[in-house]
């Protein structure tokens, strides 16, 4: 079918910042969040298993919208999906700031969720539709800005404010962006992406939620029940065979909700999988640190925060060459040495102890978090690089469900091996008792001992990257 787009008058910057601003918004909610996990836990007298669930619960809405986001971008109104996006985020941001309970939170956080998937699956397909070919390692530029931002501003002021004022006003202080965010969209966004009128196969929606939702949970489910458990099984498989169903419904209807024609493009299949890789690494290490800094090794939140400071600005100061680099043809080179430097760092890491020097760690959190930004925005955009304009939104959607799914996963892989192997390291019961400090000492031990042998498992996954990207072919053109 014609894709049709009416002549509109917008300012590029303008709307540009819009789009950049409300990327920056979604990322702060993840990393703002982090450092409060413990505290979270204390409040509400939850384990590990159950924080986790503002993580997973995040990721298995992305999951279920992200692939009906390519259809929403080429029916409705970009300037109203923008603005709508927002204003159910700045609702789910209150709801958590006045939550009660951890239902409420989670609530809370489930509608941000809502938000940010629809945002998610526009963000990269607004920016291809006003940046030129020729200029697309803009994208790559603005994106890792907000990549090294976020985590650079998050951890450090969510760890002061969990720490000084309490973790309910992290919350508080995403509202207010997030309502600046909407009032900018208001005036600045614009339809800017190409549209085609199609009938949505409820059909298609149906067999992504149920298939992609189930694969999520199934995931999220493995650190309660182990792997082997029927109910992880039962779960998992189920939401394997209904996406199986759906990738066959894409390929036999007419009009695609989700055209799989994206992933038979030059490299678009090996940087979506090479996405997904370098999200596995960024979410297992900001899970594993701040749990690793603040209960094995007794830092506060805002110590925690402030140790991940350095590798986030080297993020900031990198990305802009990173954005050249894609636009100077080198972004395979530039991603092999990203995703090798990832897994090198990722090794060093497993092999923290309880006196490990803390500057050691920052040092190598620094190094890892630069061989995320050559990886994980260069690979999006040599992925997206040679898709026409009808397949752009497809083609952000496409990656994202690779790159959320891989990454919800791998997360509950390491998630689960640790828990595993701490639970199995753990001293008996009937030592705190006896000797209540060496109880506590050998607690330590056991955290860190889980988190030793999940990280050798990042590191393993973080291999299996460097030989795919081997594989993609430098654009001659």
């Amino acid at each position: 079918m014609k894709m049709t787009m009416q002549s509109v008058k917008y300012n590029r910057k303008l709307l540009v910042s819009v789009v950049i601003l409300s990327a920056f918004v979604a990322m702060i909610n993840q990393t703002v969040l982090s450092v409060a996990q413990p505290s979270i836990m204390e409040s509400f007298d939850v384990n590990l298993s159950t924080v986790q669930w503002l993580s997973t619960g995040y990721s298995l809405i992305g999951g279920i919208l992200i692939p009906v986001s390519a259809w929403m971008a080429d029916t409705f109104n970009t300037k109203k999906l923008v603005s709508y996006s927002l204003a159910v985020f700045l609702i789910g941001s209150i709801t958590a700031f006045i939550s009660g309970s951890f239902p409420i939170l989670l609530a809370g956080r489930l509608l941000q969720a809502i938000g940010a998937g629809v945002l998610s699956g526009l963000t990269m397909t607004i920016l291809f539709s006003v940046y030129p070919k020729e200029n697309r390692g803009t994208p790559t530029t603005l994106l890792g800005l907000v990549f090294g931002i976020a985590p650079a501003i998050g951890p450090t002021l969510g760890g002061f404010i969990v720490d000084n004022i309490g973790w309910h006003y992290i919350f508080g202080l995403v509202s207010p962006i997030v309502a600046i965010t909407f009032l900018l969209s208001v005036f600045y966004m614009a339809d800017v992406v190409p549209h085609k009128v199609t009938k949505l196969d409820w059909l298609s929606v149906l067999l992504s939620s149920a298939g992609f939702g189930g694969i999520l949970y199934g995931a999220s489910m493995v650190s309660d029940y182990g792997w082997l458990d029927a109910r992880t099984l039962t779960t998992f498989i189920a939401g394997l065979c209904l996406v199986l169903l759906f990738i066959w419904r894409q390929l036999v209807i007419s009009n695609p909700m989700l055209n799989l024609k994206v992933f038979t493009k030059e490299n678009f299949s090996t940087s979506a999988i090479i996405s997904a890789i370098a999200q596995i690494s960024m979410v297992a290490v900001e899970f594993i640190l701040p749990v690793y800094l603040q209960n094995a090794r007794g830092l506060t939140a805002t110590q925690s925060g402030l140790a991940v400071l350095p590798g986030a600005i080297c993020m900031f100061i990198l990305a802009p060459i990173s954005g050249r680099l894609v636009e100077k043809n080198l972004g395979k080179q530039i991603i092999i040495f990203g995703i090798t430097m990832m897994t090198i760092s990722t090794l060093l890491l497993s092999f923290l102890s309880l006196t490990t020097p803390i500057w050691e760690i920052i040092g190598l959190y620094a190094l890892r978090n630069v061989g995320l930004t050559f990886a994980m925005m260069p690979a999006g955009t040599m992925g997206m690089q040679h898709l026409t304009p009808d397949l752009i939104s497809h083609g952000s959607a496409g990656n994202n469900v690779v790159r959320q799914v891989g990454a919800a996963i791998g997360t509950a892989i390491l998630i689960s091996v640790m828990q595993s192997q701490a639970t199995n390291a753990s001293p008996s019961n009937s030592l705190m008792k006896t000797n209540p400090a060496q109880f506590a000492h050998d607690m330590h031990l056991a955290l860190v001992s889980g988190a030793h042998v999940s990280l050798l498992v990042a590191t393993a996954i973080g291999f299996v990257g460097i030989l795919v990207a081997f594989s993609l072919k430098k654009d001659h053109k």
